[in-house]
């Protein structure tokens, strides 16, 4: 679980994503359909417009934009960190074969996911809680 300065643009992108989901997309059921915007334009709801800038919105519910970027962050890092364990005899496979060849064919992969027996999960969305006790950082970084 340690967490290498390699993977910390990983992070900062997934942070970003789920940022831009939750304050500009409306794509949050908690926080509502809105769009919280830092820009000149001010804040408005789907469609609609509103002025006064990110100020405009009250500290709750920018308190709760940031328990859903939370939300969306830790479930994803371990939905993913799930889905590389149960795939590791794969990846590690695909990473000898990497270093081997340099390349690897469409087919070639596609022959790997037969050979390893990788199956498709299936789409769920992330469930409510924030489920810090399973992450290597139990606090959102200061910076998102």
């Amino acid at each position: 679980d340690l967490v290498t300065t390699g993977a910390s643009n990983d992070i900062q992108q997934v942070a970003s994503i789920a940022k831009k989901m939750v304050k500009e997309w409306g794509m949050s059921d908690k926080v509502g359909r809105v769009a919280i915007s830092s820009g000149r334009s001010g804040p408005s709801f789907m469609g609609g417009g509103g002025g006064g800038g990110g100020a405009g919105w009250g500290s709750n519910i920018m308190g709760e934009c940031d328990g859903e970027v939370e939300r969306l962050v830790n479930n994803a890092y371990l939905r993913c960190k799930t889905l590389m364990l149960e795939n590791k005899p794969l990846l590690d496979h695909l990473a000898k074969t990497l270093v081997d060849q340099e390349v690897v064919s469409a087919e070639e992969f596609q022959m790997m996911l037969v050979e390893f027996k990788v199956s498709t999960t299936d789409f769920s969305v992330f469930p409510e809680d924030r489920n810090r006790e399973g992450l290597p950082f139990k606090d959102m970084p200061a910076m998102v």
